[in-house]
């Protein structure tokens, strides 16, 4: 996860929520339930969390951290909720259960940097933010499976120094098990040297593809609370495309992380990004 630049204290952020939103988000983060996809698998823990045993990710400036919008610009640490990806200038892909706390009507925005919350010392956190004006979720998303668990946003402002994720093509051959993965997100480490907020990345390997979603497993990192929405990236380094994000996982985040398959969502992608 990376990305710089401090955010304007009123433009793209417009920081003005409802009172309580801070502790709301923060609620969401511990107690939010979720299942896997597979109506046949035990239920599994949502997302919203850095990775464990992953390693920082200073090139990954297209991913971004979901965060309740702050109800001041300034002076008060921001609500991780999940991660996402940016797949245009003014368009993040993120899951749809990181909606549930504020509905598709709440009050978000986009964090874009490598750490959201401040080291000792600094200023602020270490990036910017960009408010965002429109949330869709998938229109057969379903909370109990998270079948077709993803949202899609539109900012107030294009970011336009960034260069979004690639989406896949025709080109690409689909993900397969076996295949090795790269999944970021601003969530859970656990580590307490290292804690959320913080863009890091690790490997994980598939071990089971549906129509809709796959599953993998460690290889040796894995994705966590806070991950939720966050970029998996597959193919050769320098030519990497977008196969999924996160959506689900076991609960102590070791063994097993389930991910919504992009080339599944193009009739849900395609007529918001025209």
């Amino acid at each position: 996860m990376a990305k710089r630049s401090t955010a304007s204290a009123r433009d793209p952020t417009g920081c003005r929520p409802p009172r309580g939103v801070a502790l709301a988000g923060f609620l969401l983060l511990a107690c939010l339930p979720a299942s896997s996809p597979s109506e046949a698998t035990p239920p599994a823990v949502s997302r919203p969390q850095g990775l464990v045993q992953g390693t920082d990710a200073p090139g990954d400036t297209a991913a971004v951290a979901l965060v309740a919008r702050r109800t001041r610009c300034g002076g008060e640490p921001p609500v991780l909720l999940c991660s996402g990806a940016l797949i245009a200038p003014d368009v993040v892909l993120t899951a749809a259960h990181c909606l549930a706390l504020f509905g598709e009507a709440g009050p978000y925005e986009v964090f874009l940097g490598p750490t959201l919350h401040p080291k000792p010392g600094a200023p602020g956190p270490g990036g910017r933010f960009v408010r965002v004006t429109r949330a869709v979720a998938h229109p057969s998303y379903d909370p109990a499976t998270h079948a077709w668990d993803a949202a899609l946003l539109r900012l107030a402002t294009p970011v336009e120094d960034v260069p979004p994720y690639r989406l896949p093509g025709g080109q690409d051959a689909p993900v397969a098990v076996g295949s090795f993965v790269r999944a970021v997100g601003y969530g859970d480490t656990k580590d307490a040297a290292r804690p959320s907020g913080q863009r890091r990345q690790g490997q994980l390997q598939v071990t089971g593809v549906r129509t809709d979603a796959f599953q993998a497993g460690p290889s040796p990192a894995m994705t966590c609370v806070g991950d939720s929405g966050g970029p998996v990236l597959g193919g050769p380094e320098g030519n990497e495309v977008l196969w999924g994000l996160t959506v689900s996982g076991d609960v102590a985040c070791r063994s097993e992380a389930v991910q919504v398959r992009v080339d599944a969502l193009s009739d849900f992608l395609q007529p918001f990004l025209d």
